[in-house]
């Protein structure tokens, strides 16, 4: 089953002292992964077979949609737990906001502050 959580994390920032934040997760049920994977997998190669119409182009398009198709349904098979949204403190600006997220929720995850421009870290903090 699909559902939704938060979890406390660490905001850092090179110099700056750390802030506590929450992220927002879905943990995505077996089902719901092997259609994302399936989804990603046919899109690559959908366009792989369109670029088979392409005159000189298809000798580059249609490799590399095809490789393109299974890296992403490797990376979208392993997203058991994926980061929706990031909310808290800038620990560099100190603005309140929530910050864009997205892909496989890891132990530490890189993110960009929207109101400074500087790179941050989100670290889960130990249950």
């Amino acid at each position: 089953m699909t559902h939704v959580d938060e979890v406390p994390v660490a905001l850092t920032a090179f110099g700056a002292t750390p802030r506590d934040a929450t992220a927002t997760i879905l943990s995505q049920a077996p089902g719901r992964r092997a259609a994302r994977t399936l989804a990603a997998l046919g899109a690559c190669w959908g366009l792989a077979l369109g670029g088979l119409f392409i005159p000189v182009a298809h000798f580059i398009l249609v490799p590399t949609f095809f490789a393109a198709g299974i890296v992403m349904a490797v990376v979208r098979a392993r997203e058991d737990r994926r980061l929706l949204a990031v909310r808290g403190p800038c620990p560099r600006c100190g603005v309140e906001q929530e910050f864009a997220a997205g892909g496989r929720l890891t132990r530490h995850v890189h993110l960009d502050c929207p109101h400074c421009h500087n790179s941050l870290g989100c670290t889960l903090k130990a249950p």
